[in-house]
């Protein structure tokens, strides 16, 4: 469980940390990068906790029940009420995230649908189609994401 010391940080002090805190977020650029100062920052639980917190605020924008998001990520409904709630009166970061993922997989579902239909119109030459169309169906369900 995440702890802090009882005894209080000067203001100044405390301030100067969460600068530097967010300074090093906001000099993180690559998935890499991103990945190692998480692996660095917190532990496996903490990691698991802010996926699902974000997987959360995520299905909530994308209209699914609260109860249907707790049975699915195994988490509480207060858990979900309160990324709810954060949504709704919170500065936005839940919203924004949410939108920006939602905008990468349209976006993403968009090429795909315009790299299906060139397939379709133009098929590979000189392959057997009936087992091409096979493979591009195995490998879209592959690809599938859960939510």
């Amino acid at each position: 469980m995440t702890q802090i010391s009882k005894f209080p940080l000067r203001k100044e002090i405390e301030e100067r940390i969460y600068e530097v805190f967010l300074e090093s977020i906001g000099m993180v650029r690559s998935r890499g990068e991103v990945t190692s100062l998480l692996e660095d920052l917190l532990s496996p639980t903490e990691k698991t906790m802010l996926a699902k917190r974000i997987s959360i605020a995520f299905l909530l924008a994308k209209k699914y029940d609260q109860r249907t998001i707790s049975k699915t990520l195994k988490v509480g409904l207060e858990t979900v009420s309160k990324v709810s709630r954060s949504m709704r009166s919170g500065k936005g970061g839940y919203r924004m995230v949410a939108g920006n993922i939602m905008r990468n997989e349209k976006l993403n579902e968009f090429v795909q649908k315009i790299d299906d239909f060139i397939n379709d119109v133009f098929p590979p030459k000189g392959r057997d189609w009936r087992k091409w169309r096979k493979d591009r169906w195995e490998e879209k369900k592959r690809n599938q994401k859960a939510f």
